[in-house]
């Protein structure tokens, strides 16, 4: 074999492993690597998982080849390089080789050529360097992804932490610590569930469905002592929310297949640990804010202040005869923003919607936040036409926002957009019942929102 080929080979296999941000890739570089001697169709790496003890397909180390019926011949001719009964295998056009670091067996590579393999093809010369070479990237790889688990989780867990300083409410929270965790547990379902009260069931509330009824006879084992439970062959994990000594829910993590190791379980207990301390930070605020005025997320008024300041400016508009309209809006398409980028996205999205308002707003005009993604605004001394006016400059301001979500590292995505519906009402002196201000608001806004939503549309009793 020439130097020249020698050179291209590993030239080539270097270049490809530094540009390899995943394990696909980084296949993808050996297959092409390789390519220099063979006609490759196909190329595989089996490794030895440390956890299971079960070979994995390195591409793909999520499926479990145990349920593969061509396992038994994987595992033969592993055992066969363990054993050191051959130092590579041909049959036909199938090369396989194993893979090795520090005299230890750790693997195998299957090549499959679209022609016969040759034994005497340049590249079984430098058989013993190729296979070493590849089993460090391999390995370099695997703990460049253990280095990036760990920063993720301790960002997991920075994440929970923070969740209370723009929210406290529980059924909101829980939801949001799952999409956490299960973007940091790819490996494992995740299920939260909180404890009933009155039935004393517990009841799943992240995600939407379980269909495992097992866990629900598992969780009833839970007592205000309980640790780690570990189920089903270690391969379900149970992790208690206790909160005040009494059991408030769960955190489970179940794996069909493999058995949750025992990093994952320090990983899980942390988060836990964590999550106990924001649900019972969250409980303590709820209890603060049932005499609070203002919304925490956005520092609007909340609901409560909302319907006070609502009778105060009608009282006031009837009295000094003067007129008072409401604003309704509503964020279009919140819950794919939610479902798309995750609740900490969408927690900066109405943050941002209602910075952006605010500046656009007199400062007689009142703000609050009506629920969820939905905002009201009183305009006292506002004729109808004026506040049409000022709901489509609120419009116009978010339809141009671009929302910075760089912080967040979505893959790709450093901001977005998002448009309101408006609807608009005006007081009517005569009505008895302030609530009709925000209730012809409400209905309007239905009509932007079933027409097309992104518009502004004026109450008409009519509709």
């Amino acid at each position: 074999m020439d130097f020249q080929t020698l050179y291209d080979f590993s030239y080539s296999l270097s270049q490809y492993s530094e540009d390899a941000q995943d394990r696909e890739a980084l296949l993808f570089g050996i297959k092409k690597s390789l390519s220099i001697f063979f006609k490759i169709e196909d190329i595989k790496i089996y490794l030895l998982d440390e956890f299971s003890y079960l070979l994995k397909d390195f591409a793909k180390p999520w499926e479990n080849l145990g349920q593969n019926a061509q396992y038994k011949e994987i595992e033969k001719i592993f055992d066969d390089f363990l054993t050191k009964k051959s130092e590579l295998k041909i049959d036909k056009n199938i090369l396989y080789f194993p893979i090795s670091q520090k005299n230890k067996t750790l693997g195998f590579l299957k090549l499959i050529s679209r022609e016969k393999i040759n034994p005497k093809n340049d590249f079984f010369n430098i058989l013993p360097l190729s296979a070493k070479q590849i089993s460090t990237l391999c390995t370099i790889l695997k703990n460049n992804e253990q280095i990036k688990i760990s920063s993720k989780f301790h960002q997991t867990v920075r994440n929970i932490a923070k969740i209370t300083e723009t929210q406290y409410e529980l059924d909101y929270i829980l939801p949001i610590i799952g999409e956490m965790i299960d973007g940091f547990i790819c490996e494992h379902l995740i299920y939260i569930f909180i404890r009933s009260k009155s039935k004393k069931e517990y009841k799943l509330i992240w995600p939407s469905n379980c269909s495992d009824n097992k866990i629900h006879e598992y969780l009833e084992e839970i007592t205000p002592k309980s640790k780690t439970i570990i189920k089903e062959n270690g391969k379900m994990g149970i992790f208690p929310l206790i909160i005040n000594q009494k059991p408030y829910g769960a955190i489970v993590a179940h794996n069909h297949f493999d058995k949750i190791t025992s990093k994952e379980i320090e990983y899980l207990e942390e988060i836990q640990s964590q999550a106990q301390v924001t649900l019972e930070r969250a409980k303590s605020y709820i209890e603060v804010l049932e005499y609070a005025t203002l919304d925490a997320l956005t520092g609007y008024n909340n609901r409560h202040q909302f319907e006070k300041r609502l009778k105060e400016t009608t009282s006031s508009a009837k009295r000094k005869n003067q007129p008072l309209c409401c604003i309704m809006s509503d964020i279009d398409f919140f819950k794919k923003v939610n479902d798309t980028y995750g609740h900490a996205v969408g927690d900066c999205v109405l943050k941002t919607v209602a910075k952006t308002i605010k500046k656009e707003l007199r400062e007689s005009d009142i703000a609050s936040r009506y629920g969820g993604e939905e905002f009201i605004f009183l305009l006292p001394q506002t004729s109808l036409e004026e506040a049409y006016v000022v709901a489509q400059r609120l419009r116009k301001a978010i339809e141009n926002k671009k929302i910075n979500i760089e912080e967040y590292k979505i893959d790709n995505v450093k901001e977005i957009s998002v448009t309101i519906s408006i609807g608009v009402s005006e007081f009517n002196k005569s009505d008895k019942m302030p609530e009709l201000l925000y209730e012809h608001a409400d209905n309007a806004l239905y009509q932007a929102k079933k027409s097309g939503r992104n518009k502004v549309v004026i109450y008409n009793k009519n509709n």
